[in-house]
């Protein structure tokens, strides 16, 4: 019984090696083995309104330190107890690169939607920062929309992305779960996250209102298949931004703005920082007032020991999953966006859910 679950064991972790090798494999497993998979786990646990990650990641904990504790008081050798938990963390790795982490090595979005990646172009860049606060200026609303209403809005226009995105298709059963350590990940600023073992998706409570469909989008587009953070903030502001219920597109346009800003800080130099201060000035005061109170508030709630605990664990986390820029891959976003929308004769090119 031993040598054969050591077998299995052996060429699941072979093939997870080989996908991180071969990007074809990694793509096999992302658009051939993953929907099926996903499908299974998440209808497996549909019927539970509460994270079972949470619940699988504390009750793995929990299991280690009972095999840890009975082999010390049955007086087993050191090396058969390593032997043990060594085996534990290995099938609940396995159970994490099979559930969804494999999706790490797949094609990237530039390969998947032929884009080719854009040298910094001033004329470029400036064109889109003034499209872009004249259309989240526009989508302005201050009405909010249920979840209800926002999920399947969605998931509808998900299931119209071309397939050769690579995407699955979202299921009527996938529901955002209740996170059951809501505060925890309020002191850390995570909104959601993807959890690997039973293909869910998670929405932290205290998101404001102008965030949650397009964290949620987000969110909906990893349970999918994607893996890197700048393709899940492209594809929330796309789906978002396309979508005929106002609160939704303007929860788009907004989830961009603190990398516009960011973005443009860093990239104009010293002369043009006036110039900047007018970009900012240009955005509707009711917007500027929602991203002021959001931002006092999460940095209010904001823990410096555990978010830097959580940056650094999750920065190693993706920078190990050949992601080489790590937790800087959100704000790559932008980058993403003029690669698919602007064209080297800077002419939008229309992009269509």
């Amino acid at each position: 019984m031993k040598k054969t679950r050591y077998i299995i064991l052996f060429f699941l972790v072979a093939f997870i090696i080989a996908a991180r090798i071969n990007v074809s494999v990694g793509e096999w497993y992302a658009t051939r083995l993953y929907p099926y998979i996903s499908t299974a786990l998440s209808m497996l646990v549909s019927w539970i309104p509460f994270s079972m990650t949470e619940v699988l990641s504390v009750g793995s904990v929990a299991l280690m330190v009972y095999v840890l504790v009975r082999n010390i008081r049955l007086r087993e050798k050191a090396w058969k107890i390593l032997m043990k938990e060594a085996e534990i963390i290995a099938w609940i790795m396995v159970w994490l690169y099979f559930g969804w982490g494999m999706n790490y090595f797949r094609e990237n979005i530039y390969t998947r939607g032929d884009y080719s990646r854009q040298a910094y172009d001033e004329v470029v860049f400036r064109k889109f920062i003034s499209d872009y606060a004249e259309n989240l200026n526009l989508s302005y609303t201050p009405e909010n929309v249920d979840i209800s209403v926002y999920e399947i809005d969605i998931k509808d226009r998900y299931s119209s992305v071309p397939k050769y995105y690579g995407l699955c298709k979202a299921k009527s059963w996938q529901h955002p779960k209740t996170l059951l350590f809501n505060s925890l990940y309020t002191a850390v600023g995570v909104g959601g996250y993807i959890g690997p073992f039973f293909a869910e998706t998670h929405l932290n409570a205290d998101l404001f209102p102008q965030q949650k469909p397009s964290s949620y989008a987000h969110e909906l587009s990893h349970l999918l298949g994607v893996s890197n953070e700048d393709e899940a903030n492209f594809w929330a502001y796309q789906i978002c931004r396309n979508s005929e219920i106002p609160a939704v597109k303007y929860s788009g346009y907004y989830s961009l703005l603190p990398y516009v800003l960011s973005n443009a800080s860093r990239v104009l130099n010293e002369e043009e920082y006036e110039e900047y201060e007018e970009y900012v000035l240009s955005i509707r005061p009711e917007i500027r007032q929602q991203l002021v109170v959001q931002q006092n508030f999460w940095k209010s709630k904001y823990s410096r020991t555990l978010g830097r605990i959580q940056s650094v664990i999750y920065d190693s986390i993706l920078k190990a999953n050949k992601i080489p820029s790590g937790t800087k891959n959100y704000a790559q976003v932008i980058e993403l966006i003029i690669a698919a929308e602007y064209n080297q004769a800077d002419t939008p090119v229309l992009f269509c859910l």
